[in-house]
C-alpha cells in the first residue's frame, strides 16, 4: 500500500464554485473585547468590536453600525447600543447601574447583514455582574448549579459506522439546564461484553475508539458525577455508506476513504479553508489515502468533503490546523506595582520576521489578582475556532494553551461533534450560491408607508406624492418617492441618538390632502441565552477590593459617572484698547498693582477730578472696589437697589470706566482707597 502526498493549490482550474459564491454573498465575523468579564454594580463595561472578512480575516468596516445587546440569564433584553463606525473603529460602553438581577448575564453582538447567517454565527460572550451588597431584595440569578439528569449524543467519524473498521465515535453530554456534564462509563454489545471505556476530556465531550462486527449493537452506559447512570443506544452500522477517516500527527494528516462496499466511480475530495480552496480532486481508488502537510494549508478549521458524481456530500471531516499566528506581542512593565504608584507597560507586536506587526490593536488593563480570568475566549479563538462552529463553545482558550495530548484529542472531539455550515459548499460545487436576504447596513433609514384620508382613496394613485423629512436639529432636509402601495424608504444620512426627524407627505405640484403616516418598527433577532457554564468554587477579590476600595474613599459607591456631551459656547471676546481693561487681563500682585499704577496711569487716573463725583458715589466706588454686590452696597448704605444700580450708572458715565478693575485704578490713584484695605480682594482674584 502506498500513500499520495497532494501537490497544492489543486489543478482544477475550472471550479470558481467558492469564488463566486463568496463574491454573491461575502460574510463578516465579529469579535468583542471588554475591559474584563467581571463587574460590580456601577462599573462600565468598555468595549471594542473587531470585524473581519470571514474569508481572508482582513479588518473591514462595510456595515455602518454594531449592534451589542446585555442579557440576563431568562434571555430578557438589559441594554442595546448601536455602535457606529469612526475611522473603521466600533467602540462604545455599557452602563450596569440600575440592574434588578445580578449573576450571569451574556454579551451578544451581531451586524444587520449577518442576520443572513442567524444567530450561532453572532458573537457571543458570557459576563457576571455582582452587586456590591447584598441585601434582601438583590435578586441573583447565579445560583448553585442544579443538575437533575443528562442526555448523550454520539457521532460516529465521517457519519457512519462501518463493520470490520476501527471507527472513532465522539460524543458530548449535556444536562437538562443545556450546559455541559462530566461522565464516565462503558460501551457494551448486545452480549454484555463490555467494548471500550469512555470520559469525558473537556466541556463534556470526548472520543472512543472500538470496532464495529456485523450483526451487533451497542450502547453506552454512562454515569455522572452524583452516580446518575444513564443507557444510550449508538447508532448503527451502514456498511453502504461511503465514509472519511483521518489519521493525525503534528506535521500532517492522512485522509483515507473507507466503506463496506466497492467504492463508487466519480468521488471527489474537496478540502477548504474558511471557503478558500486547498484541494480538489477525483479520488484515486488505486491510492489508500492522502497525506496533507499542515504547513502547506491556511490555520484554522478545514472541512474534507467526500463528493458523489451530482456534488452531493457523502461524508464530512473537520480538521484544525495549528497556524496563522502572524504576530506575537511581548510587554515590558517598567516601575513598581504598589498601589498609588505610576507603572509603565511597552508593549511591542512584531511579525514571523521580527519586524514591527502591521494591524489594529485593543488594550485593557486589569489586576489579574483582583479580576477572575477571562472565559468567553480570545480574538484568536473567536477567528479561527468559535465563529467557524455552530452552538456554544466552553473556555475555547483552553484548547490553544498548550499542544498536549489532552488538548488535541479534546479539540479534535469538539470537530467531530459541532459542524461547519457557513456555505453550503455541494450546492457551491453544484453552481447553486446562496444569497443574502439582509443587506449592508451603510447608514440610517426610515421607512413605512402611508394612507390617505377617505374611505374610497386610500391607495388611489399614491405615487404621485413625495415623503419629506426635516431635521431641525442640523437643518438637513430629504426626500424620497413614495411607490404605489404607499411605501417609502428615506436613507443616506446618520444622526445621533435622540435626534428629532419631521416627516410629512406631500405632492410633488400642490397639496395633498390628509394622510396618516406608519414609520416601521426596526426589528431584532432573538439571540436566546447562553448555556451556564459548570460552577466552579472561587474567591472573589475583585468585590473585596471594591469594597476596600470604597471604604478608603468614604463614598457609598465606585461608579462611573458619565455625563451627556456638553457644548459650551461663548462670544468672542473683543480686546479693550482701554489701559485699565488691558491690566484686568493680566495677574498681578498687590505690589505690582501700586507699581504699575503710578508708572502707567498715575497721570490719567489721576486727571479725573474725584470731585466730579458726588459724596454718595464716591462711597459706592469704595463699595464697589471692595468687592461688594450691588445687593450689599444697598444694605450698607440704606438704598435701594435701584439706586446702586444708578448710582453706579452715573458714575460710569462721569468717569468712563466701565468695570471692576478700573474703578480699583482710579480709587488707589485718588486716593478713596488704601491699598492695605484691598489686598484681600485682590488676592483672591489673583488665586
Amino acid at each position: 500500500m502506498r500513500s499520495e502526498t497532494p501537490e497544492l493549490p489543486p489543478p482544477y482550474k475550472d471550479f470558481n464554485g467558492f469564488s463566486a459564491q463568496i463574491e454573491h454573498y461575502p460574510q463578516e465575523k465579529l469579535h468583542v473585547s471588554t475591559d474584563k468579564d467581571s463587574y460590580i454594580a456601577g462599573d462600565t463595561i468598555w468595549l471594542r468590536a473587531h470585524c473581519a472578512d470571514a474569508a481572508t480575516h482582513r479588518p473591514v468596516a462595510a456595515s455602518r453600525y454594531v449592534y451589542v445587546e446585555l442579557r440576563d440569564d431568562r434571555g430578557s433584553l438589559v441594554r442595546r447600543i448601536k455602535l457606529l463606525s469612526r475611522d473603521s473603529v466600533y467602540s462604545g460602553y455599557l452602563p450596569t447601574q440600575s440592574l434588578e438581577r445580578f449573576g450571569d448575564y451574556s454579551l451578544t453582538a451581531y451586524t444587520l447583514y449577518m442576520r443572513n447567517q442567524g444567530p450561532d454565527y453572532f458573537f457571543k460572550k458570557p459576563l457576571t455582574i455582582w452587586p456590591y451588597q447584598e441585601s434582601r431584595r438583590t435578586q441573583r440569578n447565579t445560583s448553585v448549579r442544579k443538575v437533575s439528569d443528562f442526555d448523550v449524543s454520539f457521532f460516529p467519524e465521517g457519519g457512519y459506522l462501518i463493520d470490520g473498521y476501527a471507527c472513532c465515535v465522539a460524543f458530548k453530554a449535556l444536562g437538562d439546564d443545556g450546559g455541559s456534564v462530566e461522565i464516565t462509563g462503558v460501551v457494551k454489545n448486545d452480549r454484555d461484553e463490555t467494548v471500550d471505556t469512555l470520559r469525558t476530556l473537556h466541556g463534556g465531550m470526548g472520543c472512543l475508539r472500538f470496532t464495529a462486527h456485523t450483526g451487533e449493537r451497542y450502547y453506552a452506559e454512562c454515569t455522572m458525577a452524583g452516580g446518575k447512570t444513564e443507557r444510550f443506544e449508538l447508532p448503527a452500522s451502514n456498511n453502504l455508506a461511503c465514509v472519511l477517516r483521518v489519521l493525525q500527527t503534528e506535521r500532517d494528516f492522512t485522509v483515507m476513504v473507507q466503506s463496506g462496499r466497492p467504492l463508487p466511480k466519480g468521488l471527489r475530495l474537496l478540502v477548504h479553508c474558511r471557503g478558500n480552496l486547498c484541494y480538489f480532486r477525483e479520488w484515486n481508488d488505486d491510492l489508500p489515502s492522502l497525506i496533507f502537510e499542515r504547513d502547506k494549508l491556511p490555520g484554522g478549521v478545514l472541512q474534507i468533503l467526500l463528493l458523489d458524481k451530482a456534488g452531493n456530500a457523502l461524508s464530512e471531516r473537520l480538521v484544525f490546523n495549528r497556524g496563522e499566528e502572524l504576530a506575537t506581542t511581548d510587554m515590558q512593565v517598567r516601575g513598581s506595582l504598589k498601589q498609588r504608584t505610576k507603572v509603565t507597560l511597552a508593549v511591542t507586536a512584531t511579525d514571523p520576521d521580527g519586524g514591527p506587526a502591521a494591524g489594529d490593536f485593543s488594550i485593557a488593563v486589569t489586576d489579574r489578582a483582583a479580576v477572575p480570568a477571562a472565559t468567553s475566549g480570545s480574538i484568536y479563538s473567536t477567528l479561527l475556532l468559535t465563529s467557524e462552529l455552530r452552538g456554544t463553545i466552553e473556555t475555547p482558550d483552553w484548547y490553544f494553551e498548550g499542544r498536549d495530548a489532552a488538548r488535541v484529542a479534546a479539540l479534535d472531539a469538539l470537530l467531530l461533534t459541532q459542524g461547519w455550515r457557513r456555505y453550503d459548499v455541494p450546492a457551491a460545487v453544484r453552481g447553486e450560491y446562496a444569497t443574502p436576504a439582509y443587506p449592508l447596513e451603510v447608514g440610517q433609514e426610515i421607512a413605512g408607508r402611508i394612507n390617505k384620508g377617505g374611505l374610497w382613496n386610500r391607495k388611489k394613485k399614491l405615487d404621485r406624492y413625495e415623503m419629506r423629512m426635516i431635521v431641525p436639529r442640523w437643518h438637513y432636509s430629504l426626500q424620497a418617492p413614495i411607490d404605489k402601495e404607499g411605501r417609502f424608504a428615506l436613507n443616506g444620512f446618520d444622526f445621533p441618538d435622540s435626534t428629532l426627524y419631521v416627516l410629512r407627505p406631500a405632492a410633488v405640484r400642490g397639496s395633498m390632502p390628509e394622510a396618516t403616516v406608519k414609520v416601521a418598527r426596526d426589528s431584532f433577532p432573538e439571540v436566546g441565552t447562553l448555556p451556564r457554564v459548570p460552577a466552579q468554587e472561587q474567591k472573589k477579590p475583585y468585590i473585596a477590593q471594591a469594597r476596600y476600595y470604597i471604604e478608603q474613599r468614604g463614598q457609598t459607591d465606585m461608579r462611573n459617572i458619565l455625563i451627556d456631551t456638553v457644548y459650551v459656547t461663548h462670544h468672542k471676546r473683543l480686546e479693550s484698547t482701554r489701559p485699565e481693561h488691558r491690566l484686568a487681563a493680566r495677574t498681578w500682585t498687590a505690589e505690582q498693582i501700586k507699581e504699575k499704577l503710578l508708572q502707567l496711569h498715575g497721570s490719567e487716573a489721576g486727571g479725573k477730578e474725584h470731585d466730579a463725583l458726588s459724596a454718595r458715589e464716591r462711597e459706592i466706588v469704595v463699595c464697589v472696589v471692595k468687592g461688594m454686590t450691588n445687593k450689599q452696597i444697598a444694605e450698607k448704605l440704606y438704598l435701594s437697589l435701584h439706586t446702586v444700580i444708578t448710582h453706579r450708572r452715573n458714575i460710569a458715565g462721569k468717569l468712563q470706566i466701565h468695570s471692576p478693575a478700573g474703578l480699583t485704578i482710579y480709587a488707589i490713584v485718588n486716593k478713596l482707597v488704601e491699598l492695605s484695605e484691598i489686598k484681600e480682594t485682590i488676592s483672591d482674584s489673583d488665586q
